[in-house]
């Protein structure tokens, strides 16, 4: 009886031939489980540290190799200041070769090709690799005269340049141009700029300006005419100057309306008695006033 109950009384772990087989995947793990010495730990930890010191290396070469253009400018600079250290040249790598061509892809204008020269002068130093495209198209855009750039780089040792120039279609005040945005801006003036109509008004008013102009110059057109100026004054009242012409007082209230009462009675056979006029006020709710060059005041009433 005493041997029975004995044989029915067994370890998991125990390495007797009546454990039963469903133990047996219980007892391999607790032989993995003390396999795992702390000695082995510390093993796999120094592999783990290895592996992660060959991932930085790797990535400090790969950086010390792309910059290396730049860290041979910065080595020249300070051996030129401090002659004394009697430093080491340093050699460009192959890869980051000095840059041999400047390619602009569009036609200039009114940005002059010196002043691009002026300002890559200080950026092809670096090498292909070492440019700052961003911080030259960043300083490009900085012209007045440069609506959009963009900078690339074309393998293995060429930038290409793109710039849209600013389209000026009116002169705004003294010294600052329009552009077919309805946006101000002040570039220096280049010469060809003075032949485009004047437009004034105050600040803000740009866009409110340049659209009138465009409906006031598609109403003279009928009549051959083109607009010298527009003007809209701190009141919104707007006068109109004819180029060879007179200038138009049209006041704030239905000035378009006005325009075309000018234009119909020009067409009804005035023009010869307006030709000689300096200046038309249609502010009148019936007819409107002449002043012309040859004499002082010469008022003129037309229902």
């Amino acid at each position: 009886m005493s041997e029975s109950r004995s044989r029915s009384t067994f370890s998991a772990y125990a390495g007797a031939s009546d454990v039963p087989m469903d133990f047996a995947p219980v007892r391999a793990e607790a032989r993995h489980i003390e396999s795992d010495t702390p000695a082995q730990k510390r093993s796999n930890g120094s592999l783990r540290l290895l592996l992660l010191c060959l991932i930085l290396v790797g990535a400090a070469g790969i950086a010390i190799h792309q910059y290396r253009g730049v860290a041979a400018d910065y080595l020249a600079m300070l051996t030129d200041s401090l002659p004394a250290l009697n430093l080491p040249d340093l050699n460009r790598p192959v890869i980051n070769r000095e840059i041999n061509t400047v390619r602009l892809d569009s036609p200039l204008h009114r940005v002059t090709e010196q002043e691009v020269r002026t300002l890559l002068a200080r950026y092809t130093e670096s090498g292909f690799l070492g440019v700052d495209v961003q911080d030259l198209r960043d300083e490009l855009e900085q012209n007045p005269w440069v609506a959009h750039a963009t900078v690339r780089r074309v393998w293995p040792d060429v930038l290409v340049i793109n710039i849209r120039e600013q389209q000026p279609i009116a002169r705004w005040g003294e010294a600052a141009l329009v552009n077919t945005a309805g946006e101000v801006f002040t570039p220096p003036l280049r010469g060809p700029e003075s032949g485009l109509p004047a437009l004034t008004g105050p600040e803000g008013t740009e866009s409110l300006v340049l659209a009138q102009h465009a409906a006031f110059q598609q109403a003279l057109s009928a009549l051959g005419m083109t607009l010298a100026s527009v003007s809209l004054n701190e009141r919104g009242s707007w006068s109109v100057e004819v180029n060879e012409g007179p200038l138009l007082r049209l006041g704030r209230d239905d000035y378009m309306a006005r325009l075309e009462r000018f234009i119909a009675v020009y067409r009804g056979g005035l023009q010869d008695h307006l030709a000689d006029a300096r200046t038309i006020d249609l502010r009148y709710g019936n007819g409107f006033s002449v002043s012309k060059n040859t004499v002082a005041t010469d008022a003129v009433a037309r229902r």
